[in-house]
């Protein structure tokens, strides 16, 4: 993984964790519910930003490599559609 988005991601789960702890103390104490649909979708944005960021390093670290080569040409291919179709899921 790219250095940059290495660190990235790693302030995104960071912020993920905290977000995770919060959210799990709101459920727990009856917090109100639009409350906790805030902390939910905000962590939703984390784990975009997350995806976003390692697919965009996995692009430019390991496709060049991926795609020039005959044999994990078509695998690489395959893996990218399917990583993106989990992502619209």
């Amino acid at each position: 993984m790219k250095d940059d988005a290495k660190k990235k991601t790693l302030a995104a789960i960071k912020r993920l964790e905290g977000l995770t702890a919060k959210l799990r103390k709101d459920v727990e104490d009856d917090a109100y519910c639009a409350q906790i649909l805030e902390l939910a979708l905000a962590m939703q944005g984390h784990i975009k930003h997350i995806q976003s960021a390692v697919l965009e390093s996995h692009l430019h670290t390991c496709a060049a490599k991926k795609l020039s080569s005959p044999a994990d040409k078509d695998a690489f291919i395959q893996e990218v559609i399917n990583v993106v179709g989990l992502s619209r899921r």
